[in-house]
């Protein structure tokens, strides 16, 4: 009896995750009934990620009244779990500080705010969780993270003593930061962040001037909040460089990944102590998806479309390369292929790819999307690919 590990991504738009991969084992079974599959739902960080992490598992979902990235109220959840005596929270940071949180006619990054993400951190604090994952994606600031430290405690003083206020314009009067009612808990605390972006903080691919136009910010606003950005990670450095703590020296404004979500990460980073991680690996890890290849005889991974892309951190890649670590074969199943599908086919890291689209006629590609008609198409190109002998003999060899 073999024992079949499915760990596939959503098919964007037609399956989720679970839907996918039980798609692909009931096709399998229909063939190989005695076979043993166990399907692992998988993501990158982006969509799926949720479902992912907490699949097999009991969860319990907060949802707490918070500052929004306006300054008003808005309704935000997060999801707490355990795993080995520990609680651990999953926070998706665009539940209070997204984009799609702000009408596009107050779209401005100048005063939005991320002290509602640090308000989730505290209640999920509060819940007793200390190992945090947090997705930070989606993000409608460039506050360099500091409302959401200011929800934590700290403090950051301008050249008067007093507190400033929230937004990306407040960065440039910052003169000194204070740690003496940052919440004694925070310290025990780990925070692991799921990061596919690789921008500094600032400077040229800074987060201000590559991804400030999107949230609001006209070319002037650009230049200024870059600038104020630049001096408060001066302040931060120094701080660092001087051994008083409450900063970690484990990076700085150069650090891959610092400038996500408007310099989220960077606040992650230097204050918090953060790992800056690929959305994959974190799942990966989480799910200990390491364990259950390395007992298998076969492996199947894949998404809606296989292309060069594919192989850019991406969910197949990622599953791939941990069964590579234990030589099992891979099977990456798609909807479609990308003309450049032939990067994947010679990566090394797949025996075989298949798509939906090549079993279909022109007809039913029309209608391959929808849920139902995905579900089904999955499970016949299954059904089909394992009914071959030359297959399931060079599989045996």
């Amino acid at each position: 009896m073999k024992k079949i590990i499915v760990a596939v991504d959503s098919f964007k738009g037609s399956m989720t995750s679970s839907e996918a991969g039980n798609a692909i084992k009931n096709g399998i079974q229909d063939i190989h009934p005695d076979w043993n599959i166990e399907v692992y739902p998988v993501a990158d960080g982006g969509e799926g990620t949720l479902e992912a992490l907490t699949y097999h598992r009991s969860v319990t979902e907060r949802t707490c009244t918070v500052t929004g990235p306006l300054g008003d109220h808005v309704e935000a959840s997060y999801l707490w779990y355990e795993r080995d005596s520990e609680r651990i929270a999953v926070i998706e940071m665009a539940q209070a500080a997204g984009l799609p949180l702000v009408p596009i006619d107050k779209r401005n990054p100048l005063y939005t705010t991320t002290y509602g993400v640090g308000e989730l951190i505290r209640d999920a604090i509060d819940q007793g969780c200390r190992k945090f994952i947090i997705g930070i994606g989606g993000s409608a600031t460039n506050d360099a993270g500091i409302g959401m430290l200011q929800a934590l405690g700290y403090h950051f003083y301008d050249r008067d003593g007093r507190d400033i206020s929230f937004g990306a314009k407040e960065l440039a009067k910052i003169t000194d930061i204070g740690f003496e009612d940052v919440i004694r808990d925070l310290s025990s605390c780990r925070f692991q962040i799921a990061c596919d972006v690789k921008n500094p903080f600032v400077g040229e691919q800074g987060c201000s001037r590559v991804y400030g136009h999107q949230k609001g910010a006209t070319a002037i606003d650009v230049e200024k909040m870059d600038r104020s950005m630049a001096q408060f990670a001066d302040l931060v450095e120094r701080i660092a460089a001087s051994g008083r703590k409450g900063i970690f020296p484990n990076g700085d404004r150069n650090t891959p990944g610092a400038g996500a979500a408007g310099g989220l990460g960077y606040a992650f980073l230097m204050f918090l102590d953060g790992v800056l991680r690929p959305g994959i690996d974190i799942v990966l890890d989480e799910i200990r998806l390491e364990e259950a290849i390395a007992q298998a005889d076969l492996v199947i991974t894949g998404e809606g479309r296989l292309d060069a892309q594919t192989l850019m951190g991406k969910t197949p890649a990622g599953v791939a390369g941990l069964a590579k670590k234990y030589g099992k074969p891979v099977i990456a199943a798609a909807g479609c292929f990308g003309e450049d599908v032939i990067q994947c086919r010679q990566s090394g890291l797949f025996y075989d790819c298949i798509a939906v689209n090549d079993i279909l006629s022109e007809q039913e590609r029309m209608h391959a999307m929808e849920k139902e008609n995905a579900i089904s198409y999955l499970q016949i190109l299954m059904r089909k690919y394992f009914a071959n002998e030359r297959v399931n003999n060079n599989l045996e060899s």
